[in-house]
């Protein structure tokens, strides 16, 4: 909940960021980053798309700080434009995204690696790819946020996904456990499966 003086304080915040102000604009940034970079990486597919997705939710703020007539609402704001900047590029990028190509072939290795070691980390990047992609899509997002911004409070966490406070501990846990299990059953050596 907010304090009387943060509502007033993120209200002039943002009023002088739309006034060209650009310690108020970076300040906006420091403060809610986490909580973009959470829903941007919670809703794209790769890493690259949520960058992507985190510098337009970014550009759509700054294109309208003025609008903004709730600043106690925004970071619910930022959450829901970057799911939605994440829809609008997942289906750019189903539009142009060649068909057969495996991401696992156009990926470089580390030339400063010996063969055994790569070979170790890219079956445990594959096998936990492989078992996080089994995953119910809702566990996909919430061990996203987890991983990407551990930071990131419960009420936060709820807004963007759309859970229940007080079950976001507890399914945490279950997909934590799913994953673990799936990675377990994949046959991999245990240095590999972890």
């Amino acid at each position: 909940m907010h304090e009387v003086g943060e509502s007033n304080a993120g209200a002039v915040l943002l009023h002088r960021a739309a006034d060209g102000d650009e310690a108020a604009w970076r300040e906006l940034v420091d403060r809610h980053s986490a909580v973009v970079w959470g829903a941007a990486r919670a809703h794209s597919a790769t890493a690259a798309d949520a960058e992507d997705v985190y510098q337009a939710t970014w550009l759509r703020l700054a294109e309208n700080l003025a609008r903004i007539r709730e600043p106690e609402a925004l970071p619910g704001w930022l959450v829901t434009t970057a799911r939605r900047e994440s829809v609008r590029l997942a289906k750019a990028r189903n539009r142009e995204s060649p068909v057969g190509v495996d991401q696992a072939q156009v990926d470089v290795p580390d030339p400063g690696d010996g063969p055994e070691s790569r070979a170790l980390r890219s079956m445990a990047a594959s096998r936990l790819w492989q078992a996080f992609a089994q995953l119910p899509q809702r566990c996909q997002q919430l061990l996203r946020i987890v991983a990407v911004a551990p930071e990131t409070s419960y009420a936060q966490v709820s807004e963007s996904l759309g859970l229940p406070r007080g079950s976001i501990g507890p399914k945490r846990r279950r997909c934590l456990t799913s994953l673990r299990e799936r990675m377990a059953s994949g046959g991999l050596p245990e240095e590999v499966a972890g």
